[in-house]
Parts: structure tokens; C-alpha cells; sequence
């Protein structure tokens, strides 16, 4: 009976893959210093850093979508209609 255990192939790619990314962000400058403070900031606090990837994405996500202009605004169409119940200056009848 064979003991060695071998991860399954979608396992062993993910992996490598997982590698390959690593070292193509060590190649980023200063990528050292972040990979740095997000291992301490994990032990100390792991949901602090769950906490800081949803904001990191958040903002990124902020900063890609489209930006909306305030200056469209739909104007009401005004009519000279005045209602039954009130008079020419706003007064209930």
C-alpha cells in the first residue's frame, strides 16, 4: 500500500500558481516592505487584515468606476395648473 500522499493535480497547479504570482510581485519595488507588514499584521490579527483587503479592494474598485457628473440634473416641467383646494399665491382655500 502506498503511504506518500500526493495532492491532486487542480491542487499542485494552484499551487504553482500561487508561486508564480509570489515572485512576480517580489519583483515590484518596494513589495518586500508590504509582503513584510501584511505577515505581522496576519498573526497579530487576522481580521484586521480581512478588515484592510475589503477596504484595499473597495478603493480600487472606487477608483476604476466610471464617475458620475452632478451637474445633470432633470428639471421639473412647471405648468400655470393651480389646484382646486389652493389659490394663485399658495393659500388653502
Amino acid at each position: 500500500m502506498n503511504t506518500t500522499s500526493h495532492p491532486p493535480d487542480a491542487l499542485g497547479n494552484a499551487l504553482e500558481l500561487v508561486n508564480q504570482a509570489f515572485d512576480q510581485v517580489q519583483k515590484i519595488p518596494g513589495s518586500s516592505i508590504v509582503i513584510r507588514y501584511i505577515r505581522s499584521s496576519y498573526q497579530d490579527d487576522p481580521v484586521r487584515s480581512a478588515m484592510e483587503l475589503f477596504l484595499f479592494l473597495f478603493a480600487v474598485y472606487y477608483l476604476v468606476s466610471p464617475a458620475y457628473s452632478t451637474k445633470k440634473q432633470k428639471q421639473i416641467p412647471l405648468t400655470e395648473e393651480v389646484r382646486p383646494d389652493y389659490d394663485r399665491r399658495g393659500q388653502r382655500l
